[in-house]
């Protein structure tokens, strides 16, 4: 059974205790419900369209969702791990992270995409550090291509020790290190 999150609305500054959003709900292709959370600690909320069709198809995800494992997670507290029958609701707040962290994802990727063009990037998933210039970084390679290679194996030296690499994915092959 596919069940998916289609027209997902997420209104991150009305988040407070979990994720505020609306999306359709989909079960084999077929649009059969909607779904939200208001995003002041209450559960999800699910309901079918009113017709016999959405009702049937809401209660087969029900009953598939009630097959699937066990969510689990280990306690940072005693280390002891917690276990929760999978549900709708919880598949679809599964569901919701996964969609908000793509969403996370793809607005950090055009981000550092943007900042590429005036830097170098040089860190990790998690922190980076730009080298910029008084110029885009195309010209600084087209007009000065000696002195654009001493800067980035240079930098790429110095913070090797931190475990950073390039970020940038811009850059010509003949200029990055061999």
């Amino acid at each position: 059974m596919k069940i998916e999150l289609k027209n997902f609305k997420f209104y991150d500054k009305l988040s407070e205790e979990t994720y505020c959003f609306q999306a359709n709900i989909w079960v084999d292709g077929v649009k059969c419900g909607i779904t939200e959370n208001r995003g002041i600690g209450g559960e999800t909320d699910y309901n079918h369209d009113g017709t016999d069709a959405s009702r049937q198809l809401i209660k087969l995800a029900e009953a598939y969702c009630l097959t699937l494992p066990p969510i689990t997670w280990d306690s940072p507290l005693n280390g002891s791990r917690l276990e929760l029958e999978m549900n709708l609701t919880r598949y679809i707040d599964e569901a919701v992270e996964k969609l908000v962290k793509k969403r996370d994802d793809d607005l950090h990727a055009k981000t550092l995409t943007k900042k590429m063009q005036k830097a170098i990037l040089i860190g990790n998933e998690e922190k980076y550090r730009e080298i910029g210039f008084k110029m885009p970084l195309k010209e600084v390679w087209q007009n000065h291509p000696d002195y654009f290679k001493q800067v980035l194996h240079d930098k790429l030296g110095l913070y090797a020790k931190d475990g950073y690499r390039l970020l940038n994915t811009n850059i010509p092959q003949q200029y990055l290190p061999s």
